[in-house]
């Protein structure tokens, strides 16, 4: 609801309140309410065909980037599209626009409402990747959004599993889900992402995301208990000639008869034992999977997911988006 709208309805509402309205009169409180919302429903309606306008200047834009030979090409038209992406976004209303027919662009909204995460990628040539997006979330008070441009410098950093990231230094990735999880009145948000760097591997990770002062992402948290304990985000990276299973689904554990919610993932290991610690010889383990289940605010490491038992179904084979 566009907030003009909601703050005429809000004034409305003090107003029969303060002069008994409610109590008196319930019939002319609901005619009323009604008239408001047809009132602005023109408004309403203009601001979805504008923005259709817009999704579909968008979507031409999108189907341009790859048509390209050259790298530099490809790159240029998705600046093209990133730019007026970022203006559409900053547009009154766009958090709300699903922006559907945009299918090669990821958009996760939290189930909350509390922001949205919009990423892509553009493939280049030699197998290698670049990623871009924008982080929205409300503004203080609930008047409008903020919107943030996401900066991939997963390059420049060192040892991104123990580094905790924003807006400007941003672990670039593809996100294919958004997790929400509560523990004692609080938040808890994770993204499950992909992520391609060469042409000999791909890498899936788990992301935590919180949103901090003046509405601005922060990227990893230490909820993992996994390995060390250290871990701000999880990542696993694997042969490009291999695809990883990485889902969050309800699952029977062999502990548990009531299906469990957790984020079941292929085991990857080295095709020879010799080869470990060469990742472009990492591929899954036949019918071996390992899982995080999330409990009193961290996410717990389960090995050895039986996923071979009839009374439960293994994850299908995914189809990772563009390539492995």
């Amino acid at each position: 609801m566009p907030p003009v709208l909601k703050n005429s309805l809000c004034l409305a509402l003090k107003l029969c309140r303060k002069t008994n309205l409610m109590q008196n009169n319930k019939k002319f409180v609901r005619i009323f309410l009604a008239l408001m919302l047809l009132a602005g429903l023109p408004d309403i309606l203009h601001a979805q065909k504008d923005f259709a306008a817009h999704e579909d200047s968008l979507k031409r834009m999108m189907r341009r980037i790859i048509e390209p030979e050259h790298d530099f090409e490809r790159l240029a038209i998705n600046y093209e599209f990133k730019t007026y992406f970022e203006k559409v976004l900053q547009k009154e209303g766009s958090f709300e626009y699903p922006f559907d027919s945009l299918v090669v662009v990821s958009r996760l909204k939290a189930p909350d409402e509390s922001f949205r995460i919009i990423s892509w990628y553009v493939p280049l040539q030699d197998g290698k990747f670049e990623y871009f997006g924008f982080f929205q979330s409300p503004q203080h008070g609930g008047e409008g959004y903020q919107l943030f441009t996401l900066t991939d410098k997963a390059m420049k950093i060192s040892e991104p599993q123990f580094e905790t990231l924003d807006h400007e230094n941003w672990y670039g990735a593809y996100y294919t889900d958004l997790i929400h999880k509560t523990h004692r009145r609080n938040d808890y948000y994770l993204l499950l992402g992909w992520r391609g760097d060469n042409p000999l591997t791909r890498k899936r990770l788990l992301e935590p995301i919180r949103v901090m002062g003046r509405g601005r992402p922060s990227f990893g948290q230490p909820v993992f208990r996994y390995e060390n304990n250290r871990h701000r985000r999880v990542i696993f990276e694997y042969s490009a000639k291999a695809s990883m299973v990485m889902r969050y689904e309800s699952f029977i554990l062999e502990q548990s008869r009531r299906p469990q919610e957790i984020i079941i993932f292929d085991r990857m290991a080295p095709s020879h034992s010799f080869m470990r610690g060469s990742y472009q010889f990492y591929v899954p383990e036949t019918n071996i999977f390992d899982a995080f289940m999330f409990e009193d605010g961290n996410w717990i490491f389960i090995p050895d997911v039986d996923a071979r038992n009839p009374r439960r179904t293994p994850p299908p084979r995914p189809a990772p988006p563009g390539d492995n």
